[in-house]
């Protein structure tokens, strides 16, 4: 019974015809490119304040640990932790490479495999950026990563 119910909700969306206002989508990732390269270019000790605007206020970092693990991070705690590193580091930034980036209207999201270094030393790892558009300026409003 339950897989005839969904059956039927799955087609009944998908024969289901948005209005065409709704049906034209901006694609272009300019804008959102702009803030992703903010995010590693003002991740530096002297722009950390500038930094930390590019995030909503409900933003939330998610790790994958080592050990099975997740851990969940508010702005205040991530932007806390991450100006503790620069405070006690001597060197810390972080480069993104292949990254890709797909935007979908006011939503978009940025993959990217990333390089931590700090104090001489480098940590690979991969994360993913969600962004939303809101008041005419994209935000970050999530981090995935895991190393």
């Amino acid at each position: 019974m339950l897989l005839a119910v969904l059956g039927a909700a799955s087609l009944a969306l998908a024969t289901h015809e948005a209005p065409a206002a709704a049906q034209v989508v901006a694609t272009d990732t300019a804008a959102v490119r702009a803030v992703v390269a903010d995010y590693v270019g003002f991740y530096r000790k002297d722009a950390l304040e500038r930094w930390r605007e590019l995030f909503l206020p409900t933003f939330t970092s998610t790790s994958a640990n080592r050990d099975g693990t997740v851990t969940v991070r508010t702005l205040d705690e991530f932007y806390g932790a991450q100006a503790r590193g620069f405070a006690t580091a001597t060197s810390m930034s972080e480069t993104l490479e292949n990254v890709v980036v797909t935007r979908t209207g006011r939503l978009a999201t940025a993959w990217a495999d990333f390089v931590f270094h700090q104090n001489g030393t480098s940590r690979r790892g991969r994360l993913a950026l969600t962004l939303i558009e809101a008041d005419g300026r994209w935000k970050i409003a999530g981090l995935l990563f895991s190393y």
